[in-house]
This record gives structure tokens, sequence and C-alpha cells, in this order.
């Protein structure tokens, strides 16, 4: 359970929800599958938290879904490569949101070019200012993308 905890904890530094890294948590070191009212129950989470972690971590592809002869329920087991996991988690969650930030950093410039003239130019100069400063530490984040790649490569 403290394995499951540190995974919850990871899950919401990354953006996610507690329940997700818990699941995931709880599957790494299960020595069998487990079905979404298993996890429930281990966890002391609802059915709807198991399901919608369930979701996003097959999504992810972090998790897999096992079938279990003589079995109707989903059973579900974690993907044990952590070398692999770490990739897709930097792909599908680090990389997407890093460039969803870029988007929304260029449209804020475009936005303080467009309106300038309608702003007071001292409210104007701080605005300009505070956006530099956002734009040097983009730039040196956008350096370590290439050495993250590399890493997990």
């Amino acid at each position: 359970m403290e394995f499951a905890d540190a995974g919850g904890r990871f899950a919401l530094s990354l953006g996610l929800p507690r329940s997700v890294g818990e699941i995931y948590g709880l599957l790494y070191l299960s020595t069998k599958p487990m079905s979404a009212p298993e996890i429930g129950a281990a966890l002391s989470i609802s059915k709807g938290s198991v399901s919608t972690g369930t979701r996003q971590l097959l999504s992810l592809g972090f998790i897999q879904k096992v079938w279990l002869q003589g079995e109707r329920k989903d059973y579900f087991e974690a993907v044990i490569e952590l070398g692999e996991m770490a990739q897709m988690a930097y792909e599908r969650i680090v990389k997407h949101r890093t460039q969803e930030a870029e988007r929304r950093f260029d449209s804020l410039r475009n936005t303080l070019a467009q309106e300038e003239k309608e702003i007071n130019q001292e409210e104007c100069a701080i605005i300009r200012e505070r956006l530099e400063k956002l734009g040097k530490l983009q730039e040196r984040a956008s350096k370590l993308i290439p050495l993250i790649e590399k890493i997990i490569r």
C-alpha cells in the first residue's frame, strides 16, 4: 500500500488524479492480474475512480487488459518495463503539456502586441518585462527537452 500511495503522490505531481497513480502502484506490485472490484476494494476507492483511472492508464499504455479463462470480468496488469513507460509518459504527458504551454505563451505575446495601444504604457511595460522573463525560462526549459529525450530512449 505504501507503493500505491507513492504512485498516487507521483501522479498528482504530473497533474493526474491520485487514483491513477495508486492503481498503477497497486498493479505494479501485484503478482496476478486484478479486476476493477478488487482494485477498488484494495485501495478503498469508488467504482467510478477505478473506471476512470484504469481508462486513463490504458490510454497511456501503462496497464493492459488481460483475459483470464472462465472469467467474464476485465482484469488488468501493469506494464512492467519502466523505460518504455517513461518514454510513453514523456511523449503523452510532458511533451504534450510543454507544447501546449508554448502555444499559450505565443498567444499571450500576440495578444499583448495587438492590444498594446489600448493598455496603459506603464502597465504594458510591466507585462512585457514579465513575459520576457517567462520567455527566457521557456528557452532554458526547451534546451532540456533534447536531453530528456536522450535519457529516456
